[in-house]
């Protein structure tokens, strides 16, 4: 046989393979999260961040998320991340470190696609953890995928996962489109099917969740020659031919809305609470607890703190129910409630009597439902084990930088964009800080380290020897940014918790203080901040106990 002739079969074969390939859909929970745990365990030790360094300034200044392909340490990310011949921290999920080198980059646009396509090399002696890559031309609509990648919301050593779908095998660039949620700092990341095979590389989002896209792994092996090459390409290389790999199963689910349904056989322990703050009306979940105790029979009522104003009240039956307030957690974000008049037929979940369990490794991609209302549940993952998670995005920022000079605490630059920028002038001396006396700079930045994200500020300012008050509010900046603008928006008080863990669930910030449940019914925890694009936070059982337990505590005292 000729070699044309052979290349001409093993087309033939590759396309029939492709058209005649089994598909399974899978209704089951249970199953897609055996599947989910296997793909992780099989192929989360090759997933890396790569960290970007200022050697000069000796610090970090980046990082983004890539995977490593071969046992001789071949690496994928996107083009945009990096610069050939680079060199580039990586960190393993095990806290391992090595370094690796950047070779090809392929940044460019045609009329029908667009190339976003990187290739780097670990340096030193393999073999190194790898994931092996599938043919993205046996992809089907509807195929189950998990995503693991490093976003750049989270500073943590470990990977986030997200499940989602396959919805589109070319968005009209060349790109995968699928459900798996993105944000800064996962370009570059992995995009496996329910096999633990590579099929495409994480690269860019639209503004709404669901719009999420992907190069696939098939544009990395068609230009695996030139990429290995230390170019930054200004034209498209030749290509390379590829050569097919065989078809497997493919896995298909089913939409969302089928498992979110699922999600509604789970007690129905959640409420609206409505308030004010300010001249504003609040709204935000609560999740009913009961606490089983001789001397408190009643329900009372878990919600989160900076999200519940002054005056409570819940409609039940169609009748306004007033609510006090018993006590306040800052720590944990939560506020312990409890109705005026007795609510029945709300049972309460009996926390008092669940174990628990923590949030470990096998864990990961375990269902996660989220009741918003009794008609509503959305669904999520677990994403991470149990993390701290630092106070940063929550604190407050005035923008503007502020010496001590001769005894005064002096404005000497303000950012643009900031509050100081419409409330401040660069000369202004500080006085007070919502009423208290500032004599020098570290009584100023005790005070202003206080503030968080929805906290009120009163400044006392001294301006052309005239003393006056001005006020803000702390509110979220607006801005274009699209990895920013999702619905719902992070909480304002969206992190500085000692222990939490993760989900994938697109909740938005006013739906927070609801219960969260797992597949097999077990409460698990509470939303406590929307975060970020891809995570919402979780405050699982063991804190909640205590934050219950020092709540009622300080009202004895």
């Amino acid at each position: 046989m000729s070699d044309l002739l052979k290349i001409i079969c093993l087309v033939i074969f590759s396309n029939l393979a492709a058209e005649t390939q089994a598909q399974e859909e899978i209704r089951s929970p249970k199953k897609i999260e055996s599947l989910l745990r296997k793909t992780n365990s099989e192929v989360v030790d090759a997933c890396i961040k790569l960290v970007i360094r200022d050697t000069l300034a000796d610090r970090d200044f980046g990082g983004f998320s890539a995977v490593i392909v071969s046992s001789n340490g071949t690496i994928l990310t996107a083009a945009h991340s990096v610069n050939p011949n680079h060199r580039y921290r990586v960190e393993f999920p095990n806290g391992q470190k090595g370094v690796a080198v950047a070779s090809g980059k392929i940044a460019l646009s045609d009329e029908k696609q667009q190339f976003d396509l990187a290739m780097l090399k670990m340096e030193g002696k393999g073999p190194w953890p790898f994931v092996k890559m599938a043919d993205s031309r046996n992809l089907v609509v509807g195929e189950g995928c998990l995503a693991i990648s490093y976003p750049g919301s989270f500073f943590q050593t470990k990977p986030n996962l997200r499940f989602g779908r396959i919805t589109q095998l070319d968005a009209g660039d060349g790109f995968l489109e699928s459900t798996c949620k993105m944000e800064p700092g996962d370009s570059g990341g992995g995009l496996f099917d329910l096999q633990g095979k590579l099929i495409g590389i994480r690269d860019k989002v639209q503004l709404s969740e669901d719009e999420n896209f992907d190069i696939p792994v098939n544009l990395f092996r068609r230009y695996w020659s030139a990429l290995q090459k230390p170019i930054n390409y200004r034209r498209l290389p030749i290509a390379d031919t590829l050569t097919p790999v065989p078809a497997s199963k493919r896995f298909t689910v089913t939409p969302p809305a089928h498992f979110s349904q699922l999600g509604l056989k789970f007690p129905d322990q959640v409420i609206t609470l409505h308030s004010l703050k300010g001249n504003v009306q609040q709204q935000i979940l609560a999740t009913a607890i009961n606490l089983d105790q001789k001397d408190r029979t009643s329900v009372l009522w878990l919600s989160k703190s900076s999200m519940l104003g002054e005056q409570p009240w819940m409609i039940y039956n169609g009748v306004k129910i007033q609510l006090n307030v018993i006590s306040r957690d800052p720590e944990n974000d939560l506020v312990l409630l409890s109705p005026a008049d007795r609510v029945n037929n709300f049972k309460g979940i009996k926390t008092g009597k669940i174990k628990y369990k923590p949030i470990i490794t096998n864990n990961l991609g375990k269902f996660l439902y989220s009741p918003v209302d009794s008609e509503d549940c959305k669904l999520g993952i677990v994403s991470t084990i149990e993390i701290q998670l630092p106070l940063l995005f929550s604190r407050a920022q005035l923008g503007a930088l502020v010496f001590e000079e001769a005894g005064k605490m002096m404005v000497k630059d303000i950012a643009r964009t900031y509050p100081a920028d419409q409330l401040l002038k660069i000369g202004d001396q500080i006085i007070s800080i919502n009423g208290k006396a500032i004599p020098n700079e570290k009584v100023y930045q005790q005070e202003m380290s206080r503030l968080l994200m929805g906290d009120h500020l009163t400044l006392g300012v001294i301006r052309n020897h005239k003393t006056s008050t001005v006020d803000l509010d702390f509110k979220e900046r607006t801005t274009r940014d699209i990895t920013l603008n999702y619905k719902g928006k992070r909480s304002l008080r969206s992190d500085g918790f000692q222990k939490v863990f993760v989900q994938d669930a697109a909740i938005r910030s006013d739906e927070c203080g609801g219960p969260v449940f797992d597949s097999d019914g077990n409460f698990m925890g509470i939303n406590i901040a929307r975060h970020s694009r891809t995570a919402t936070i979780i405050l699982p059982l063991d804190m909640i106990k205590k934050s219950i337990v020092k709540m009622l505590d300080s009202t004895k005292s």
